[in-house]
């Protein structure tokens, strides 16, 4: 009994430094969200609105419930805010992972999760953080963040060999699948860094070219493009740290993730408008918290490893979006008079 408690306070000691950390890098995410956008859009977390100073660039990390050392005004309560969520959100995923939550067949980690993949999506988290900030503070989700990080994803994959979800190309099509398992392709066996690079560059590119002709769609359409090129680059990022296979699912939850928030907002707030990249930022938490859930199911490995079922998907939801976009196109046209 003595050593499973030990067990319990460990973890519990655990997840409560993991929760601080969490807190740590919320305060730099906004800090650094704001440094990135509050020259075109000041939003009171790096200058005072009492004496109109400028802050030093930590100051809502050392000083108290972000006071202005000068006039003593109370400043934004964005970094303190960020900072608890944060928190909260490191701790709940570190939680979910130790239990099994991105757990799969087919991959097996050489090392413990806690070595590798959790820094992994930690950063990751980061970084969302860092590009929603953004996002909300001036609409605008900076190159500063997403650069470095698509890097960070594509050489941290590469150096490993053993931070995928889920494996390039799994097949379980094949007829003697319970006999043998699925296949997999004999290269990424032998050249599990140079998988490692494929997979992370196969999911940037994936995340940007789907997002990339929806804005194209849009443009040529509606007549302006309705996604910033922002959310282009985040979906490439999110794909260099998840994948071709993940990111199709961020891409699918991404709406309905964003009916959530919207409502949300609109009842806190009462705008109509929403940035669309925190809506593809949940959708990558929803997925990373919940891919053991989203891969085990049968028919979804089955269409995964058969391209022409998921082109033929792809092509039909892009098909959907495309009609929806001219059923908004033939809204936004219809006279006044006739709406009422």
């Amino acid at each position: 009994m003595g050593s499973v408690l030990s067990i319990r306070e460990f973890a519990v000691m655990w997840l409560i430094v993991i929760f601080f950390v969490g807190m740590v890098a919320g305060w730099s995410a906004v800090l650094w969200a704001a440094s990135l956008a509050e020259e075109a859009r000041p939003a009171g977390i790096r200058w005072c609105r009492g004496c109109a100073a400028q802050l030093p660039v930590f100051s809502a990390v050392v000083s108290w419930a972000g006071h202005c050392s000068r006039c003593r005004a109370r400043t934004s309560s964005g970094p303190w805010l960020a900072a608890v969520g944060t928190g909260c959100l490191f701790a709940f995923f570190t939680y979910l992972l130790e239990q099994g939550c991105q757990t799969v067949t087919e991959v097996r980690p050489a090392l413990a999760l806690w070595q590798a993949r959790l820094p992994f999506h930690l950063l990751l988290l980061f970084l969302l953080v860092t590009a929603v900030a953004a996002d909300l503070i001036d609409y605008v989700i900076p190159d500063q963040i997403i650069v470095p990080g698509t890097l960070a994803a594509l050489l941290f994959s590469f150096a490993s060999g053993d931070l995928q979800l889920i494996h390039i190309w799994v097949d379980w099509s094949d007829e003697m699948v319970q006999v043998y398992g699925p296949w997999l392709p004999q290269w990424m066996k032998d050249h599990q860094h140079l998988h490692g690079l494929a997979w992370s560059l196969c999911g940037a590119v994936t995340g940007a070219s789907l997002v990339w002709a929806g804005r194209v769609a849009a443009n040529r359409i509606l007549g302006f493009p309705a996604i910033g090129f922002g959310d282009v680059t985040l979906m490439a990022m999110i794909g260099a740290f998840m994948g071709w296979q993940p990111v199709l699912c961020v891409l699918a939850v991404s709406p309905l993730a964003g009916i959530v928030l919207g409502l949300a907002v609109f009842v806190l707030t009462g705008r109509s408008f929403m940035a669309f990249g925190p809506c593809l930022a949940a959708g990558a938490v929803i997925v990373l918290c919940t891919w053991n859930a989203i891969w085990e199911q049968q028919g979804l490995r089955i269409i995964f490893g058969h391209w022409p079922t998921i082109a033929g998907l792809i092509l039909s939801a892009f098909s959907l979006y495309c009609l929806l976009l001219l059923g908004v196109r033939l809204f936004r046209a219809t006279p006044v008079s006739r709406l009422r």
